[in-house]
């Protein structure tokens, strides 16, 4: 059969109807080497000629097995650090504080006091009022027991009579007050507060604590007598 093609198309025709039937069959279309440009059209020409049609898709093969999980990569740089962002807005402005710096008349203030000294000469108990009392107190009184008409309290529970300073004592030990009972506090402002001295025994540590009080009494006239409120 090939001796008939041979002798009809020749040797290069041959070449050429070999290479367009493997083409053809192959379902692929090439370059023969050493073909000229007009026989390399043929055979293309051919080829699609006799090409089958391309057949229908194929299923989808099974999911492969997944990979190993590579190694994690190194950590990044830090990142350059953000522009400052805008100032926000100025708020509300908030209510007055107080302003308040006199006790009011018939309220009362009250706190703690403390102290301790060893092998001293005396040592000072001083209390100061958050708010000044004015007009100033008529008389201080240092409470050891009970309570008086003055000083109606106790340690636990300190009040005062309107004018009255009342130094109540929870405890103390190896002392005793410089000053009598009727004037317990001396101090240049009686409307800021109450400064006592105690002296301890020799050779003994001496303490005292407890709490006080204070109420303020009613503002004076111009005649320095106190009005009625």
């Amino acid at each position: 059969m090939l001796k008939r093609i041979h002798n009809k198309l020749g040797t290069a025709g041959l070449v050429v109807a070999v290479v367009a039937l493997i083409a053809a069959v192959a379902g692929t279309a090439f370059a023969a080497g050493g073909l000229t440009k007009k026989q390399e059209k043929q055979v293309v020409k051919i080829a699609k000629k006799y090409a089958g049609k391309q057949g229908p898709k194929g299923d989808p093969g099974p999911a492969g097995t997944a990979g190993p999980k590579g190694d994690q990569g190194q950590k990044g740089d830090q990142g350059q650090k953000g522009e400052e962002g805008e100032r926000g807005p100025l708020g509300l402005e908030g209510p007055a504080g107080p302003t308040e710096t006199k006790l009011p008349p018939g309220e009362t203030l009250t706190g703690q006091w403390a102290f301790s000294g060893k092998e001293i000469g005396g040592t000072y108990v001083v209390i100061s009022f958050p708010l000044r009392v004015q007009p100033a107190p008529f008389e201080s009184h240092f409470v050891t027991s009970g309570s008086t008409p003055e000083c109606p309290g106790s340690a636990a529970d300190p009040q005062a009579e309107p004018g009255q300073v009342c130094v109540y004592v929870n405890s103390l030990h190896n002392v005793s007050p410089a000053f009598p009972a009727s004037q317990a506090g001396v101090t240049s402002d009686e409307t800021s507060g109450w400064v006592a001295e105690f002296t301890p025994e020799a050779g003994k540590e001496g303490f005292g604590y407890g709490s006080w009080a204070v109420t303020a009494r009613c503002p004076l006239n111009e005649e320095g007598e106190e009005e009625s409120c």
